[in-house]
């Protein structure tokens, strides 16, 4: 889990949720904003769709989180970022999520501007 500062609130995801920006690879999108304060926040989202059984969203959510805290978390800063689940039923590799994060990083690393 990430920590409570790098959390949504419910008032900042709604925002967000309205006001960002789509980055898609294969099974997993993020929406991407700007934040006023520099501070980065985090949020996964996983439907119903994707399972009715909530063990089964949790333990994606779980992996996915996991996924952010080690490889994303500590090179994106002040961003607001949701992670939208949209891949398809069945076990999931940790390795598969994890090149769909990278791909998604690259991509948004790319539009950033270096400083000097």
């Amino acid at each position: 889990m990430i920590t409570k500062p790098s959390r949504f609130t419910t008032r900042l995801f709604k925002r967000c949720f309205k006001r960002s920006k789509r980055i898609r690879a294969r099974r997993v999108s993020f929406l991407v904003s700007e934040d006023r304060w520099k501070k980065t926040h985090f949020s996964v989202v996983v439907s119903t769709s994707y399972s009715k059984k909530a063990v089964e969203r949790n333990r994606l959510r779980r992996q996915m989180y996991e996924i952010i805290r080690k490889r994303v978390q500590p090179y994106v800063k002040g961003k607001n970022i949701i992670c939208l689940y949209q891949g398809q039923k069945g076990k999931q590799d940790t390795q598969e999520l994890q090149k769909d994060f990278f791909r998604l990083m690259h991509v948004l690393n790319r539009g950033r501007k270096k400083q000097t």
